[in-house]
């Protein structure tokens, strides 16, 4: 919908005279009404006014000031259609420059045709037809005297949000249209694609575009060129050209930080002839040496990164007119300020020579990032913040010269060192020659941080022992130990932190396991047997124990087991002591079951002691009840062969002889207990 017919007194002078009205109309050539601004300027009253024509693309001017004045049409919305129009006093001229007198009466009948605009509209797209945004393009114009294809003097060139682009051209002219995919910002806008170069008609290069020559009746072309997809996007250094372009001088070029970091890179100088690129044979390394044939040549330095699955990309680098003189400094530019978190780092430098009017420019970067947009001559210093830890913070310093100078160009560099958090470290283990003692370092930040050990005995480094664990050796005895940790992290300074010392490391005892000797039986005497302990002397210290308790008072080397431990298991702990060394406790196997004793009573022989009597044999009351009793006659000292009842009838190889019973009890959880009768008077 158009809008209704408005004006806008813009500035209006301080002195105003009579003033009049200008009406009339916007239209197109074909005499359709245009929606369009309608600008007055007064070139007496200095005062500007803006209308909007209404539906029927009629316009109203209201006062506007008699005398020179400008009056120029534009639509509303440049869609590149139509172009502007201005008033030259009786008829409607395309563009904008005529002026006409505005008289001291009402001015009506003022008609602004706009004609079609002149120029190409271009659009990049990719092959599915979908249009390519902030895709560069270049409209090359070709100059017959020159003979060559000039482009724009101006940038960046751009593809809009919709992938177009507009170039206003002239009738008789001609011209070729490329997009290159070419335009980087910074690291927050990386494309995931990139797409390889293509110019009008489908071509590859400038110099085989097809030629679009603007006529009376093509004076607006729309034109779509396909853009084939070249790979992803690597994010380019800013190159920095320092050094001498005299003859003979010496030129390095800095490439600046290319993203990835494994791009290849390569190099090569040139210069300009007209718009024509005109590369120096063999010149591709980073330094480079003007020559005598150069001089008055300006030259570059072209650098080209190049990654498998990624877009060649090539940025250039200004190096100044061969033989023209530099800007000197008295001293070199430095990056004053220590180069941790929080801090602010300072440019120094000395004189320039010859002096100059124009400030030094610096700009700030961050491992090859600029940190703002262009250079600023306030740009002198630098906050270091938390993201910079690690990264190299570098600034470019440029100083205009005076007229015939080149520009001096200069870079200082410094890196962002942090503080690892570094606790006390402290030692855990058992203070003794054989124990292996553990290091804890406590935590280490930010993580991760790579940690390496460092053992000291009294102060001295100990060969090899570099791991978190150390075991003690007999060399430690007595001596103190300390452990050394060193944290290391790239961007960080390194730190170094020590334990406090340990007591003295102590000895270890020979400590064999104990014995027990004796018959393990209620009222027989058991003895420890500890074995040889050393390095002599060695303190030893007893505890006898029953089922696994400790018997109250059973501290001496031998124990007499009562009616207590009957049924129990005894064992014996050693301990052993000595100054210097670590007290070691031994302890015994447990014995088998300690057997109760017998009540027993010796046995007696009744009957006559005669060839053909029986002798009797009495055991008396055994205890505790029951106790199985078994007998064992004997002839003399002679066991007799069968001899084993409580009875014995005395045969004829018993005459003379004398004879005695055994009498043997025996009962689960006892000891087995024998008794001997007297002897009986000599067998007749």
């Amino acid at each position: 919908m158009l809008v209704a017919g408005l004006a806008t007194v813009v500035a209006a002078p301080a002195h105003a005279a009579t003033t009049v009205t200008i009406s009339g109309s916007v239209k197109d050539e074909q005499g359709h009404p245009v929606s369009a601004t309608v600008q007055y300027y007064s070139w007496v009253s200095n005062a500007s006014i803006d209308a909007t024509t209404k539906a029927d693309g009629s316009f109203t001017i209201s006062g506007a000031t008699p005398g020179k004045s400008d009056l120029t049409a534009a639509p509303v919305v440049d869609d590149h259609v139509l172009a502007s129009a201005t008033w030259d006093g009786t008829k409607s001229v395309e563009g904008y420059g005529a002026s006409f007198t505005v008289p001291s009466t009402s001015v009506s009948g003022v008609d602004l045709v706009l004609p079609p605009a002149t120029g190409i509209l271009g659009t990049a797209t990719d092959l599915a037809g979908n249009p390519l945004p902030n895709i560069g393009w270049t409209v090359l114009e070709w100059r017959p005297q020159e003979q060559d294809w000039y482009p724009p003097q101006m940038g960046p060139l751009i593809t809009d949000e919709k992938g177009q682009m507009w170039w206003r051209t002239e009738v008789g002219k001609t011209y070729r249209l490329c997009f290159m995919d070419d335009f980087y910002v910074d690291d927050d806008w990386v494309p995931s694609q990139r797409y390889a170069d293509r110019c009008w008609d489908d071509e590859a290069t400038q110099d085989t575009a097809t030629d679009i020559t603007v006529t009376a009746t093509n004076r607006r072309q729309e034109l779509t060129v396909a853009l084939t997809p070249a790979g992803k996007s690597l994010v380019p250094g800013t190159p920095w050209v320092t050094g001498s372009a005299a003859v003979g001088g010496v030129l390095t070029v800095d490439p600046g930080t290319w993203i990835p970091g494994d791009t290849a890179l390569t190099y090569q100088w040139g210069t300009w002839e007209g718009s024509t690129r005109v590369d120096f044979p063999g010149a591709t390394g980073r330094t480079y040496s003007p020559t005598a044939a150069q001089a008055g040549d300006s030259i570059f330095v072209v650098v080209t990164g190049t990654r498998a699955g990624y877009k060649t990309t090539s940025q250039y680098g200004y190096a100044g007119t061969v033989g023209r003189p530099s800007p000197t400094l008295s001293a070199p530019l430095t990056i004053s300020g220590t180069p941790t978190v929080g801090s602010t780092l300072q440019v120094k430098y000395g004189m320039v020579t010859p002096a100059t009017d124009n400030p030094a420019m610096f700009t700030w970067y961050v491992d090859g990032r600029a940190t703002n947009q262009g250079m600023s001559s306030g740009d002198t210093s630098y906050v270091v913040a938390p993201g910079d830890v690690g990264k190299r913070i570098s600034v470019h310093m440029t100083v205009s010269g005076s007229s015939g100078y080149n520009e001096l160009h200069a870079a200082a560099s410094t890196v962002v060192t942090g503080t690892l958090t570094a606790p006390k470290p402290t030692i855990s283990g058992t203070l003794a020659v054989g124990s292996t003692l553990t290091a804890k370092p406590g935590t280490w930040g930010p993580a991760p941080v790579t940690l390496a050990y460092q053992w000291y005995r009294a102060g001295s480094k100990i060969t090899g022992a570099t791991a978190s664990t150390y075991k003690l050796t007999a060399s430690d005895q007595a001596k103190t130990l300390t452990v050394h940790v060193i944290g290391t992290k790239t961007g960080y300074a390194r730190a170094e932190t020590y334990s406090s010392p340990t007591t003295a490391i102590q000895g270890v005892l020979t400590a064999p396991t104990p014995t027990i000797s004796g018959t393990r039986a209620v009222g027989s005497k058991l003895t420890a047997v500890p074995g040889t302990w050393g390095p002599s002397p060695v303190t030893l210290k007893y505890q006898w124990y029953r089922s696994g308790t400790a018997i109250s008072g059973a501290t001496a080397s031998t124990y007499t087991p009562t009616t207590s431990d009957r049924a129990k298991t005894l064992t014996v702990h050693v301990t052993g002591s000595k100054s210097g060394f670590v007290t070691a406790v031994r302890g015994s196997a447990a014995t088998a079951a300690i057997l109760g004793k017998l009540t027993t009573k010796t046995p007696t022989i009744s009957g006559t002691a005669k060839v053909g009597q029986t002798l009797k044999a009495t055991a008396g009351t055994w205890g505790p009840s029951p106790v199985t009793l078994t007998y064992q006659w004997y002839r003399g000292s002679t066991a007799i062969s069968g001899a084993k009842s409580s009875s014995y009838k005395l045969v004829t190889a018993d005459k003379g002889a004398t004879i005695k019973v055994r009498v043997t009890g025996t009962k689960t959880g006892y000891l087995t207990a024998s008794t001997y009768s007297a002897a009986s008077a000599k067998v007749g």
